[in-house]
């Protein structure tokens, strides 16, 4: 069997520590990295040292995926450039795995949906959530018809995330489209899995705030004539903050790579410039009456996911912290559990399967656990939370597009 060649488009954390050195280590007999791109050249070359391979380097998206010894191409790069990364890629006659969101509007979405229809070739969207063993477990039960017909769902999330979400360039609308599409479209999307292809979402309303990260939240006294930041590596109450979290130097975030593009991920989370919220809630209602939420505090001393599941026949919860399912019948008052286990990978296990689900589907043709479809309602969510929040009112789905439209039809 030949190896796959695949090029990797942005040489991040996720890009380079998940993709890269899964590829390197776990699946060297199968695949071969044949090209890096990333805008920043320092960090590109950092990501070749420390995968320890030889690479062809290139600094801009469409130098690599022109090329025509490519199989498939990763798209690990920021949000606000997945739609642009991957039509080049699609265009090219690439095989392509992107990260989520799919794009950051609407309208892009489309776009690399008709791309990718166009081309023939696999897209598989980076829904790790859909290979978690708990949300895989649910999602069967749901098949057998455990819960009987689903009226309802709540997805809440617990992040101890300040640092990344607050103090990088997720922060920033211009580089996400918002935190509910760069990070809720995870949790939308397995609320969309969980309800089925039956029922598709049709309004939401959203709730959302800066509530604790801002500067007149600081949990230390200033003194006099001294301020605080703007960074945890150069602020002079680094020892005093219980929130401090000094960005270590690696290989590919360091004073070099930020001499190129000025960016450093300790930027102090409640002095950072930012558009996005700390906490919040978003309702959907779905175009079967069914109905489900989705909160997400990112200043909290926890870090879980739970899933609520109301059906006809029994009520059901997910824990991914404990990796346990356990679920209750209506009328008999039986409870069951399923102990899952740890499992090893990042993302709770999920990184290993999504990583592999992917080289499977290039491989064979197979339809990926996650299309470019599920990529965009995912995004028309997470666009619609975007905008009730910013407009304070309901926003209806078919105002932002046809959910009819042949395009979207498997």
């Amino acid at each position: 069997m030949s190896k796959l060649r695949i090029g990797i488009i942005g040489t991040g954390g996720r890009g380079i520590h998940c993709f890269g050195k899964t590829f390197v280590g776990s699946h060297a007999d199968e695949v071969e990295i044949v090209a890096l791109a990333d805008s920043n050249p320092v960090r590109a070359q950092g990501a070749k040292t420390e995968l320890g391979i030889a690479c062809e380097l290139h600094d801009s998206a469409a130098e690599l995926a022109c090329r025509r010894d490519l199989d498939a191409i990763v798209i690990a790069s920021v949000d606000c450039s997945h739609e642009e990364h991957a039509l080049l890629a699609l265009e090219h006659g690439k095989h392509v795995y992107i990260e989520k969101p799919l794009a950051i509007t609407v309208e892009g979405c489309l776009k690399v949906i008709e791309a990718a229809r166009r081309g023939n070739k696999v897209l598989s969207m980076g829904f790790n959530l859909r290979h978690n063993a708990v949300v895989h477990k649910l999602r069967e039960l749901v098949e057998q018809g455990v819960f009987g017909r689903i009226f309802s769902l709540q997805a809440i999330e617990h992040y101890n995330g300040g640092r990344t979400y607050h103090s990088r360039w997720n922060r920033q609308k211009a580089s996400t489209g918002g935190l509910w599409i760069h990070k809720g479209s995870h949790d939308f999307d397995v609320i969309n899995y969980l309800m089925g292809p039956q029922a598709r979402p049709a309004r939401v309303a959203c709730f959302a705030n800066v509530s604790v990260f801002r500067p007149d939240q600081l949990p230390f006294p200033l003194r006099d004539g001294v301020a605080a930041g703007p960074r945890c590596s150069v602020c002079p109450y680094v020892k005093e903050c219980p929130d401090a979290a000094p960005a270590n130097d690696n290989l590919l975030f360091n004073d070099e790579t930020a001499a190129i593009d000025g960016y450093y991920r300790d930027e102090c989370m409640y002095l950072s410039a930012k558009d996005t919220h700390d906490q919040g809630i978003a309702i959907v209602e779905y175009d079967n009456g069914a109905t489900a939420s989705h909160s997400e505090y990112f200043a909290t001393p926890l870090t879980n996911r739970h899933y609520l599941i109301e059906g006809t026949a029994s009520h059901g919860e997910g824990d991914l912290h404990d990796s346990c399912v356990h679920w209750q019948t209506r009328w008999s008052n039986e409870r069951f559990e399923c102990r899952i286990g740890p499992q090893k990978g990042g993302h709770g296990g999920s990184d290993p399967s999504i990583i592999q689900a992917f080289l499977d589907s290039v491989r064979t043709g197979s339809k990926p656990r996650a299309t470019a479809i599920d990529g965009l309602w995912s995004v028309a969510v997470g666009v619609a939370a975007e905008k009730s929040r910013a407009e304070k009112r309901v926003v209806e789905l078919s105002d932002l597009f046809d959910p009819r439209c042949d395009l979207l039809r498997d």
